[in-house]
């Protein structure tokens, strides 16, 4: 597999119009070189009457310099109002030195440090959540694998919120054609969970032509989510529609929520993840306790056309549910886990994290992946039996408090039985390099990555990797937070000072061709 980068907020416009013009500018300069060269030695005779080499031959050599030199914005922005000079080749270098110097430092820009990314069902767009508590939308150009170099990646739509950003989930209906499917549902702290759309203003009258991003901020309807016993408004950790498109769950402590879209007052439905919140011996002894981290709805199967509902929790436990009746059909604990407590085992200490941050299904619906914070590995779960992990995906690099999310990618038929379906787990890592395990559940034990793909310098963790549903494309978003002497050298934005800790937050967001 080869990978190459197609576009990144890493790189900007101006930059590569200069990298573009400076190697026009090196051409020709080679090119009147092997001119000037040629024409040297039959007129060497002729210096001595006046018609020097260089008195022909340095206008030529102006004219095309001038014609292929780059300018870039920063630079006639900073010598607005005087007048350039050309004076033969001493003005003709310090121009060339100001041009290379604001391509170089405009080269490597950064956005803020990415807490989450998703794709758009259809793949024309890419949702981003920021530390800088921002929501942004990205779209991908349509003629992006075409593209000779990288290209900058720009924001279409935008918003910053007062408040963190806990969770979103895109409809799955969205169609990018059609604005009235283009929504995303935003979880944020303390306030309701509120609908936007993610490529219009709703209150302007007509579409803004400015470069700016558009202001996504008014929301289209708010979701009231309130404990009924203190009243306090209370912000999910995930959200995930369904498969109609007509309503979606929220994850909240020890509970589920269910609402509709048509209904904005209460949820419809509360599914309790254990019968009762003082103590899990009432009841039967069944559910777990925890605040729910995590939502997956497995595909469409024959015995449940709704999907089955996947719902991890920071207390390493994961239950399963019917989204069709929303029954509850098993619960289980994560290996090193028991009755709710970790339990002293070597034997899985070096498989064990700390709380569910991510579940997604196989495009069969027969196996689930479970990822957790300070874990390296990937738990593979059969569905026909919870009871015991098939095996994991080894070698993640994840052993940090970030929420680092995974991508299964349906790869067509399997090879390996005519009537399933080949599949792909992409997870990123701490290192700034993407792992691709092929089929894993078909392997035992711990899988190693059977391939390997570095982000742009590696110096940043790959918080989340999605791929195209084509297989010609990848998204990866990177973040990462440095403080105290690891803040030395390094770009990003500084936060924080005074009574607070001071640190560095920077991230980027690349999308890479496949081959």
């Amino acid at each position: 597999m080869q990978v190459r980068c197609l576009a990144s907020t890493r790189y900007h416009e101006d930059a590569w119009e200069g990298q573009e013009l400076e190697e026009e500018d090196g051409k020709n300069r080679h090119e009147v070189s092997d001119d000037v060269e040629k024409d040297q030695e039959p007129r060497m005779e002729d210096d001595n009457h006046g018609e020097s080499v260089e008195g022909r031959s340095t206008p030529v050599v102006d004219e095309r310099l001038d014609q292929a030199r780059p300018v870039s914005r920063s630079t006639s922005q900073s010598s607005s109002g005087h007048e350039p000079t050309s004076n033969g080749g001493t003005d003709s270098s310090s121009e060339d030195t100001s041009t290379s110097s604001s391509t170089t430092s405009s080269s490597a820009p950064h956005t803020s440090c990415i807490q989450e990314a998703q794709l758009s069902p259809d793949g024309s767009c890419i949702f981003t959540s920021t530390y800088a508590r921002s929501f942004t939308v990205y779209p991908i150009p349509p003629s992006i694998l075409s593209a000779p170099h990288p290209q900058p990646l720009t924001p279409y739509a935008t918003f910053t919120s007062p408040d963190p950003n806990w969770s979103f989930a895109c409809t799955p209906l969205f169609d990018i054609a059609d604005p009235s499917t283009t929504h995303v549902l935003l979880s944020r702290r303390d306030r309701y969970i509120t609908l936007h759309n993610a490529l219009w203003d709703i209150n302007a009258a007509h579409p803004t032509n400015g470069d700016a991003p558009i202001d996504i901020s008014a929301p289209l309807a708010s979701y009231k989510l309130i404990s009924p016993l203190t009243e306090a408004v209370t912000a999910p950790l995930s959200l995930t529609y369904t498969h109609a498109g007509t309503h979606f769950f929220a994850g909240l402590t020890n509970t589920i929520a269910l609402f509709d879209l048509e209904y904005q007052d209460n949820p419809t439905l509360r599914i309790p993840t254990i019968p009762s919140a003082r103590s899990k011996l009432k009841g039967g002894g069944v559910g777990f306790k925890g605040v729910v981290s995590a939502l997956s709805l497995s595909p469409s199967t024959t015995f449940s056309r709704a999907g089955m509902l996947a719902a991890g929790a920071r207390t390493r436990h994961v239950g399963l549910y019917d989204a069709g009746s929303a029954g509850e059909i098993t619960t289980f604990s994560l290996p090193g886990t028991v009755d709710g407590r970790n339990v002293r085992d070597e034997s899985v200490r070096a498989v064990m994290g700390r709380g569910v941050s991510c579940v997604r299904w196989s495009p069969c619906a027969k196996y689930l992946y479970v990822a957790e914070r300070r874990s390296d590995v990937l738990f593979i779960y059969d569905v026909r039996k919870f009871s015991l992990a098939l095996g994991y995906c080894g070698g993640r690099q994840a052993q940090t408090n970030q929420k680092l999310g995974f991508d299964v990618w349906n790869a067509g038929a399997s090879p390996y039985d005519v009537e399933a379906v080949s599949h792909e787990v992409w997870a990123g890592g701490t290192d700034g390099c993407i792992r691709v395990w092929r089929d894993p559940h078909m392997k035992e034990g711990g899988v190693e990555a059977d391939e390997i793909a570095k982000v742009g310098e590696g110096d940043m963790p790959v918080v989340g990797t999605m791929v195209h549903a084509s297989g010609s494309l990848a998204v990866a978003a990177c973040g990462r937070l440095d403080v105290g002497d690891e803040m030395e050298g390094t770009g990003g934005m500084r936060r924080g000072g005074g009574r607070m800790p001071s640190f560095k937050e920077r991230g980027s967001l690349d999308i890479l061709g496949l081959t």
